[in-house]
């Protein structure tokens, strides 16, 4: 459906959907909140969806929640930072690709994990998606 030149949906009025009941599925599953929750802003030019994702705020129900919420900036930070190091189907060079691969491998950017070298660290990312994507595995 593309978007209105300052970002907004163009069935968007008066701040609601005209098309809720029959939106598509992009719409279904799309939810600006990943990017705050990965302290990312969307590509391009979106000041709407810029102007929401800012006035996010989360609080947390103890020290660890707040301890994964930072493992999931640090993952999405090192994620842009070496976009280049990943393979093409992640496509980490995307604001919104970086953020959904953040909160997959946010446990590899907790507080006390060694970093390691970049490419060390590259591959653990890869691997971990991979095993996310995969699924439960059955014993």
């Amino acid at each position: 459906m593309g978007f209105r030149e300052d970002g907004t949906c163009p069935m968007l009025e008066k701040g609601r959907c005209t098309i809720y009941a029959d939106r598509p599925r992009t719409c279904r599953d799309y939810d600006c909140r990943i990017y705050a929750a990965a302290g990312l802003l969307p590509d391009g030019k979106r000041p709407v969806i810029e102007q929401r994702v800012g006035e996010w705020r989360f609080e947390y129900e103890d020290e660890e929640a707040r301890v994964s919420a930072d493992a999931v900036h640090a993952a999405a930070a090192f994620i842009r930072e070496h976009a280049s190091s990943f393979p093409a189907e992640m496509r980490a060079h995307s604001a919104t690709a970086a953020a959904v691969l953040a909160v997959k491998v946010y446990p590899l950017f907790m507080e006390g994990q060694d970093a390691g070298a970049v490419a060390d660290r590259v591959t653990a990312v890869v691997e971990a998606v991979r095993r996310f994507d995969a699924g439960p595995q059955d014993p």
